[in-house]
């Protein structure tokens, strides 16, 4: 076994489900791993909370875990944090708590968004109007618990608070931040305007700083506690999306990643900032550059659900080995079964709240495995329709598709989304890619890589390459025909369907 090459980094990915440790050498290799589940509460329907302190207690247990694996903690030299964004926590004076944290998948501001989400609100922070920037849950809790405002004296996003707990600093990464949509795109500082909406001053956020900036000194008695040096460094990080680019080494506008998770994203680089509601726009970590994002919150949440409803109650909702051949067998477009995916609403060109699924064309010869081929064709088919809105909005093609998540380990979707995008995939399906961009971010801070590029070059792995059937990607051409129809002509039914009681 080859020994790591010094310097090492612990990266953290703490994710909506769990914090996620590894340990990564001045080569790129992973040399150490751990993981420390995240508990998520729903209080009420569509509310989704987790307590703001165990974010940094799961950190801490995933870093120990983490460090076990390896011979020499003294060879660690940094720590960088890339995490789930636009959630957030409320803190009091003595920074604790002073009700749970809101998530970016908590919808119970929806009203706010369309009350508030105007043009210029939208060309200010780069994101379309809808449940997930944290502008609207902190005017949400302006209009509903305004107790809780009049005591916040921080508003802590997931970097700034583990920051804080590892160094005594009040400081953020601006991508890190950004999610949260109250600072300007075009400057890279907070917008005075959007702070006033808010009804925030600018001392309850933290001081803003470039991602990979050295934040300084782990605190001595956290060195201690893990086994490290007293002179590890605490480097700036970024969300957990912009990560994910990096660690798939998409750092420039050639390339997209393709997150097939519980929601599904494309992700590419600008080389500044766009504007245009075909994608919500990030503040990148490539310095000077802004990270583009369509967004749809139906992704292997759809598969799953599919799975626990009508497949084998013993796997209760696992993938299931037996459907995909099912679906695999089945022709392109399911014969003639087209689904518009919207089970959470409508993201990503549409931004419409109002939005559910539709599934046209159901005939007797239809069975539960066409039902789950047309779900994985329409998650594709949107994607589709994202990334033409994407590339048209920004004026450059995207030649080159790195896919992650857990919906990459299906060949069967991987192979839909191939044969839909009409380009190869390149699937890495078996690697944390948000730490990995995250130790990209770290070596090249330490001066173990010249460019972020290299260093993201150096941790990024390809598992597989999908390549496109020329067949099928003509089938789906004219299925694509179709089913960019059905939400333009079944919008206003939906919406007088959302609107009756329920009984």
């Amino acid at each position: 076994m080859t020994a790591p090459a010094s310097p090492l980094v612990i990266a953290v990915d703490c994710s909506t489900t769990a914090a996620k440790a590894i340990i990564v050498d001045a080569a790129g290799r992973v040399v150490g791993t751990g993981s420390q589940a995240l508990t998520t509460h729903s209080p009420a329907p569509h509310w989704f909370e987790q307590d703001g302190n165990q974010w940094w207690t799961a950190t801490s247990d995933a870093i120990t875990a983490a460090l076990k694996a390896i011979p020499d903690p003294s060879a660690v030299a940094a720590v960088c944090v890339t995490h789930q964004r636009e959630s957030f926590v409320c803190l009091d004076r003595n920074g604790t708590p002073i009700r749970p944290a809101i998530l970016w998948m908590d919808g119970r501001a929806a009203a706010e968004a369309r009350s508030y989400g105007t043009e210029r609100v939208e060309l200010l922070s780069g994101k379309p109007a809808d449940i997930t920037p944290g502008l609207y849950k902190l005017l949400w809790l302006r209009d509903h618990e305004p107790e809780t405002m009049a005591r916040c004296h921080r508003v802590a996003d997931v970097h700034s608070h583990l920051v804080n707990t590892m160094t005594g600093r009040w400081v953020s990464s601006t991508a890190s931040v950004d999610p949260l949509a109250v600072i300007d795109q075009a400057t890279g500082d907070y917008s005075d305007e959007l702070l006033e909406l808010a009804g925030l001053r600018r001392d309850q956020l933290p001081d803003l700083v470039p991602s990979g900036t050295s934040l300084g000194p782990l605190r001595a008695d956290i060195a201690d506690a893990w086994g490290l040096g007293r002179d590890v460094v605490v480097i700036a990080g970024t969300g957990d999306g912009q990560a994910g680019g990096i660690g798939l080494a998409v750092t420039d506008p050639g390339a997209a990643y393709l997150v097939l998770g519980t929601a599904v994203v494309i992700g590419s680089e600008t080389m500044s900032y766009v504007p245009a509601r075909a994608y919500r726009s990030m503040i990148s970590a490539m310095p000077g550059q802004s990270t583009v994002e369509t967004f749809s919150s139906s992704g292997t949440y759809l598969s799953t659900w599919f799975r626990q409803q009508f497949g084998d109650p013993g796997l209760a909702g696992a993938p299931d080995p037996e459907l995909e051949r099912e679906a695999a067998a089945l022709p392109v477009g399911s014969e003639r079964l087209v689904t518009l995916p919207y089970w959470n609403g409508a993201q990503t060109p549409h931004w419409d709240g109002r939005a559910s699924g539709v599934t046209l064309g159901w005939q007797g010869c239809h069975t539960r495995a066409h039902f789950y081929r047309s779900l994985l064709e329409g998650i594709a088919l949107e994607l589709r329709l994202q990334l033409d809105g994407l590339e048209a909005a920004r004026g450059e093609r995207v030649e080159v598709l790195r896919a992650t998540g857990g919906g990459a380990r299906s060949r069967l979707w991987t192979q839909i989304l191939a044969d839909v995008f009409d380009r190869p995939i390149q699937v890495c399906a078996t690697a944390e890619v948000s730490a990995l961009g995250a130790a990209a971010i770290a070596l090249t801070a330490l001066g173990a890589y010249d460019t972020l590029p290299d260093a993201a070059a150096a941790v990024s792995t390809t598992d597989a390459v999908v390549a496109p059937r020329p067949d099928a990607a003509a089938a789906y051409r004219q299925l694509r025909a179709v089913y960019e129809r059905v939400y333009s002509q079944t919008r206003d039914l939906l919406h007088t369907l959302h609107e009756l009681p329920v009984a």
